[in-house]
């Protein structure tokens, strides 16, 4: 009888261990719920090349990954059951092993809270750029070149546009609607920042200036066109409302198409257009060590 309460004790304290650190992921996630919520739906997006099979590649890593956990755990359990066990069986409990077992936990618990944060900020960011993504294809049947995630000097531009009428180096913004904010989902632009309901912003601003400014340099360097590069500002899913006029577009990503056709910025040639994009398609590629 003390055998089996031994043992139960012992898979307890396993199997507790184990799903503390699920707890911890659990209110993660669930406080984020509740306080916000992604600011596009992907299932209302236009689907892109290989969703399906990227999206069964990610299922599979994750099946993978769970496999070797289950793996390792199954060779590791009795071990383990065995000796925590014969711990309780004698009375006399191991307290430097307990500390190291609930300081590793609490490091674990820790860097689990602080990677899923940044996972759920990844997320916001991916799906902020698949919405500007898909709305971008439209504009292909209008004779214009799209680019996506060109890699610059340490940051990358999200989405560039190359068209008759201009350059565009396209910032997309991804931010989290605040439930607090109920369906006052609206960003103003005033006194040259950005105010969203429950905070100000004025970095994304310099930002898009700043990366715009950069694709102008480069492409005078590789092309020998100084064309003047506009950068766009894309909040998906946001209501932009504008107080003042900007220096350049500020705009939801069901904006963007109509922003860009409307746009008089320069006139390029068949012959610069080429150019433009024989450098850009250079520089996209993934082993690409342009300049």
């Amino acid at each position: 009888m003390d055998d089996l309460l031994n043992q139960g004790l012992s898979l307890l304290f396993v199997i507790g261990s184990v799903y503390s650190l699920l707890g911890v992921l659990f209110i993660k996630i669930w406080l984020h719920q509740k306080n916000a919520k992604l600011p596009v739906d992907r299932k209302k997006l236009k689907r892109v090349a290989a969703q399906t099979l990227n999206e069964q590649v990610n299922d599979k890593v994750l099946d993978v990954i769970g496999l070797v956990f289950l793996s390792a755990l199954i060779v590791t359990m009795p071990f383990a059951l065995k000796g925590i066990a014969e711990m309780f069986a004698s009375g006399k409990l191991n307290y430097f092993l307990i500390i190291v077992i609930a300081l590793g936990l609490t490091y674990v618990a820790r860097k689990l809270w602080v990677k899923s944060n940044d996972l759920i900020k990844l997320k916001l960011g991916r799906d902020a750029e698949l919405a500007v993504a898909s709305e971008l294809i439209e504009l292909q049947s209008h004779g214009y070149q799209v680019f996506h995630d060109i890699q610059a000097d340490g940051f990358n531009i999200d989405h560039l546009v190359v068209g008759a009428n201009g350059i565009f180096a396209i910032e997309t913004k991804g931010r989290h609607k605040r439930i607090k904010d109920d369906t006052n989902y609206k960003v103003k632009f005033e006194n040259n920042h950005l105010a969203f309901p429950s905070w100000f912003e004025s970095k994304p601003l310099e930002q898009a200036q700043n990366q715009a400014n950069w694709v102008n340099k480069w492409l005078y360097e590789s092309t020998g066109f100084n064309t003047p590069v506009l950068p766009v500002l894309c909040f998906p899913g946001w209501f932009v409302e504008l107080k003042q006029r900007p220096i350049f577009p500020i705009v939801s990503h069901k904006q963007i198409v109509k922003t860009i056709l409307s746009m008089r910025q320069v006139s390029l040639n068949q012959e610069q257009q080429r150019a433009i994009c024989y450098q850009v398609v250079q520089r996209a590629l993934n082993d690409s060590k342009a300049i």
